[in-house]
């Protein structure tokens, strides 16, 4: 939105958003927790009010008549709208381009499902290089506009640990409760046993305040309690960062955030088996962890469920810590991961102006 403000003069927006939209100028028709469901039955029971809203919606784009539709993330219901948004334009003999942002990541799994997004979407916005090659040959059109995070200044000029300081881990267990209750216990199993090896060794763990009740219960009920420190204020993680020597983390867009720090460290996940046992066979093992999947190398080594023991985490965890070299190659993984991210634009701004020229024509000078 700002990028569109700033490169063709401001313009309306009507749709679905949060505060962040809305300071932009988003005039939105309902909250955006409302399309956010957990669960497959949860799903179920929603689809009905997400059906009449989808059609709502429908309605609010054929009567603005706008330039373009942007639909962002919550893919479920996104393509399900954009699909029905297509059906009722052909009614009218009316056409406005539908452009998804960002592109699902067909490449880690389901990739399948490219060929709904591309019946769906007259255009894709990918943050990543090589997710155009993925959506191109079904005839999308597909523009990669850099990953903001890569703009982040944060990443400028990060705060390095002493090397000859006491060994301090970053714990990242992840930001869903189930994530806490399923990985968390391991991580902190995994420290105490680091500290029967390493007794100055101590932690912190940046958290969500919501989330902050949860992670201080689990760690009051362990013996290392008193090395662990939890940060639920702003600027929480690149503080923690600042002072990590290694990073132990859970599968998810976090482990790009550190990687671009420049800390090495260990990625895990553990669900439960149901879950686990879909993922094994949906779930490309080797792409899941994006940094390797960046660089198309272990970045971060990944342990996923019965691997994810607390002594494996704990054996990966003391590989880094005795690892001389561990800090200089993670810094000059910050900085190809930087450089890949950005495409060449100066900002993320840059970079949305130049692909959202296919469908608003030239920015004016």
């Amino acid at each position: 939105m700002r990028a569109v403000n700033g490169g063709w003069g401001a313009h309306e927006w009507i749709g679905v958003g949060g505060p962040a939209m809305r300071d932009e100028g988003l005039v939105s028709a309902i909250d955006m927790e409302e399309l956010t469901v957990f669960g497959f039955g949860a799903a179920l029971a929603a689809y009905p009010r997400l059906s009449r809203l989808a059609d709502k919606l429908v309605e609010d784009v054929m009567s603005a008549r706008p330039k373009a539709v942007i639909t962002v993330d919550v893919k479920g219901f996104s393509l399900r709208f954009a699909a029905r948004l297509k059906q009722r334009m052909e009614r009218a003999g009316w056409h406005v381009p539908v452009i998804h942002c960002v592109a699902p990541t067909v490449w880690a799994w389901g990739a399948w499902r490219r060929h709904r997004v591309a019946r769906s979407v007259d255009g894709l916005l990918c943050l990543f290089p090589f997710e155009p090659e993925w959506f191109e040959s079904l005839g999308v059109k597909t523009a990669f506009i850099g990953h903001p995070e890569a703009f982040n200044p944060a990443y400028d000029a990060p705060r390095r640990p002493d090397p000859v300081s006491a060994p301090h881990i970053v714990m990242l267990p992840g930001s869903r409760r189930a994530e806490i209750r399923h990985i968390l216990p391991a991580m902190l199993a995994a420290f105490e046993q680091l500290r029967d090896s390493h007794p100055e060794l101590t932690a912190t763990i940046p958290t969500l305040p919501r989330l902050a009740g949860s992670i201080v219960a689990a760690c009051t009920a362990t013996r290392s309690a008193e090395a662990i420190s939890i940060d639920q204020d702003d600027g929480a993680l690149f503080r923690a960062l600042g002072r990590g020597h290694a990073v132990l983390a859970a599968s998810g867009t976090v482990t790009l955030q550190t990687a671009l720090y420049g800390t090495p460290g260990v990625a895990c996940y553990i669900a439960p088996a149901l879950s686990a046992a879909i993922g094994r066979r949906l779930v490309r093992m080797d792409r899941v962890i994006l940094p390797n999947a960046l660089l198309e190398r272990e970045v971060y080594p990944f342990l996923f469920q019965e691997r994810a023991s607390a002594s494996s985490l704990a054996d990966a965890i003391r590989t880094v810590l005795s690892d001389g070299e561990a800090g200089h190659r993670a810094v000059g993984d910050a900085k190809n991961l930087r450089q890949l991210l950005r495409g060449g634009a100066n900002s993320f701004e840059a970079g949305v102006v130049s692909a959202m020229a296919e469908w608003l024509g030239p920015p004016p000078r």
